[in-house]
């Protein structure tokens, strides 16, 4: 299955491990999944990890450089605008379009809201457990 995790559920896996965003970041580290993201979306990850949570910059490289690992990095060729509200989330929206994703996973109400887009489901981390299954101990 070919999936994109929303900056959101990132920034859950790595501050708070043992939750649904961390048991799905651990799930997309199995060979049959895979974790789909783009120049935009782990610049953002960056931010964040910086900005709001003060991360060193040490600590951040190695988190990206383990989700380099883990994903294909797809770069978008098609601008999206179909997030008024909140347009840094058509970032996501441009990943999974380029990546053609199964499955988007958020926390985001904005893309929440769409419940799908472009027949891409839009689940919470919950969900989408339901439907990618739990990691392999």
């Amino acid at each position: 299955m070919r999936l994109v995790l929303d900056t959101n559920v990132l920034v859950s896996a790595l501050v708070t491990p043992g939750g649904s965003p961390f048991r799905v970041y651990a799930r997309c580290l199995e060979p049959d999944i895979v974790l789909l993201t783009s120049a935009p979306l782990i610049a953002e990850l960056r931010g964040v990890m910086s900005q709001k949570f003060a991360w060193p910059s040490e600590e951040i490289d190695e988190a990206i450089a383990e989700l380099l690992l883990a994903s294909e990095v797809v770069e978008p060729a098609e601008a999206v605008r179909d997030v008024p509200d909140d347009p840094d989330d058509d970032r996501v929206l441009e990943a999974a379009l380029a990546g053609e994703a199964e499955l988007i996973v958020s926390g985001d109400r904005h893309l929440l809201r769409l419940d799908e887009w472009q027949r891409i489901p839009i689940l919470r981390p919950r969900e989408a457990l339901d439907v990618i299954g739990e990691a392999e101990e």
